[in-house]
């Protein structure tokens, strides 16, 4: 039987995020090179008095922007967090997957979708007829499983590993809703579709009261509540086990 890997999948998943955390500072590393630029133009020699009035204010106008404010106008960068969040999260959930798995006790072994998996003799033969340690990668990539939706993985990890994942109702509402948000983001051009409006309603998730159409946009706002409540659903799914 293959080790069983000892891991803090929320220490790890939070380490990820506190990465994820940098590119907020972006608008304002921007909004200082402009401040640095007006700065040079201002002190360069031969300036004319009125021209240089006008860009003193400018500078004047980029130094009274808050951090916040300045942020807020940078919706895009927190639409990229989002997609990095997400894929993170299910980087994190996959490797949890894999690991619980390394143990055949975590089989949920009366899961007839696992009667449907089917392996090739090439595939015996590359891994030496042993698949210890693989037995979840090989799930995963078989069962083409996907841990970027609430629904499926609700659905994963009550099928494969017998384990019910209970979140507080308006955690579970905010997953649902980023996790599509961005299958929005990246394959819709952030425009909310029936796709979205349909899995966000199972949910009663829809949050922000979108309408097919929409432009979907997330905020400093958002961020945070993504960082808490996916750091929650990693929590609630590695919890209680010995791996």
């Amino acid at each position: 039987m293959a080790k069983i890997l000892k891991v803090d999948y929320v220490k790890d998943f939070k380490k990820e995020l506190s990465n994820i955390d940098k590119l907020e500072q972006t608008p304002n590393l921007i909004k200082n090179v402009a401040i640095q630029a007006l700065d040079s133009a201002i002190n360069s020699s031969g300036i004319q008095t009125t021209t240089k009035t006008i860009l003193e204010r400018n500078k004047e106008s980029l130094e009274n922007i808050g951090d916040r404010s300045i942020r807020n106008n940078f919706s895009i960068i927190y639409s990229q967090m989002c997609i990095l969040a997400v894929s993170s999260l299910e980087a994190t959930l996959k490797k949890y997957f894999e690991n619980a798995l390394s143990d055949f006790s975590n089989i949920n072994q009366s899961n007839d979708e696992l009667k449907k998996i089917k392996i090739s003799l090439s595939e015996l033969v590359e891994n030496n007829l042993k698949f210890s340690g693989k037995f979840g990668k090989l799930i995963i990539n078989k069962a083409n499983l996907n841990f970027q939706d609430l629904k499926s993985i609700k659905r994963i990890f009550s099928e494969y590993i017998s384990k019910d994942i209970i979140l507080d109702t308006e955690i579970e509402k905010k997953t649902c809703f980023f996790l599509e948000a961005r299958h929005a983001l990246v394959h819709k051009g952030g425009i909310a579709d029936d796709k979205f409006i349909q899995a966000v309603t199972s949910f009663n998730a829809n949050i922000k009261d979108y309408k097919k159409g929409d432009r979907i946009e997330i905020n400093a706002s958002d961020w945070g509540d993504i960082k808490n409540i996916f750091t929650e659903l990693v929590a609630q799914v590695t919890r209680y086990r010995k791996n």
